[in-house]
């Protein structure tokens, strides 16, 4: 069940926007972010920073338990596991968020941060407490 307020919100959060996240798709326990690369996401050899990365890897898997709410429930990160696979710069990425197991109380998302290409960055696994 798609929430179009949960999108909503999504997609007004000053935390987006200050990195450049932006939602492409969100729906039945999918959801795909992109991030573009900027100098300001950069760390000091020039690749994304891994904070821009577990960011987008974070926002792709919330996004997609968002996609599975009621308008009453919402969600917050309780944990992240994100594994850093190979460094990009000046790249555009996606990651794409999609629910594992949804519980009446938590959620846990897996996510594939990829380039534009399809060659995979980071993988991560998002759990998220139900309220």
């Amino acid at each position: 069940m798609t929430t179009d307020s949960h999108l909503t919100l999504a997609k007004k959060t000053p935390y987006y926007k200050h990195l450049g996240i932006e939602v492409v798709e969100a729906e039945d326990g999918y959801a795909k972010l992109r991030l573009d690369f900027k100098d300001y996401l950069a760390h000091p050899f020039g690749c994304f920073h891994g904070g821009a990365l577990a960011s987008l890897a974070d926002s792709a898997g919330i996004n997609a338990v968002f996609s599975v709410l009621t308008d009453k429930e919402k969600a917050l990160t309780l944990e992240m596991k994100i594994n850093y696979l190979r460094p990009v710069k000046e790249v555009v990425v996606y990651a794409e968020g999609r629910v594992i197991h949804k519980g009446r109380k938590s959620a846990v998302s897996e996510v594939d941060v990829r380039t534009g290409e399809g060659q995979l960055v980071a993988k991560a696994i998002v759990t998220c407490a139900i309220s």
